[in-house]
């Protein structure tokens, strides 16, 4: 006994898997590029403690194939960041909790970048 299964617009659906490594890179670097620039970013500014508004104004970043980097331009950021905080107990840490803020939005836009990355793969797949 034989059994055929024909896939319809099979060299559509190989050449799609062969892109998906390019297709899913581009859209989790763009995740990782909104996660930085729009969730950590935007929640340090308004964690940083404010004293002239340089480390508040002042960071730089990177971005490579799935890797992102943002830092402080300010060579006194670690020492703001690991600082005992006056009248209060602990430390500072506005950056570890930039971070941790933002872990929610940071994880939906990877979820959606899988999302839309499967998504454009079996478009071409038609």
């Amino acid at each position: 006994m034989e059994i055929k299964i024909e896939i319809k617009n099979l060299p559509q659906v190989q050449a799609a898997l062969r892109q998906s490594p390019q297709i899913v890179s581009k859209h989790i670097n763009e995740a990782i590029k909104q996660s930085l620039l729009i969730d950590i970013w935007n929640k340090t500014k308004d964690l940083t403690p404010v004293d002239t508004g340089y480390l508040r104004g002042h960071w730089e970043h990177t971005m490579s194939n799935l890797r992102g980097e943002l830092w402080p331009i300010a060579e006194y950021a670690i020492y703001v960041e690991m600082r005992e905080v006056r009248h209060r107990v602990g430390t500072s840490h506005f950056l570890k909790k930039s971070v941790d803020q933002s872990s929610d939005s940071i994880n939906k836009r990877f979820q959606e970048g899988l999302k839309n990355a499967l998504g454009e793969i079996a478009q071409q797949a038609g």
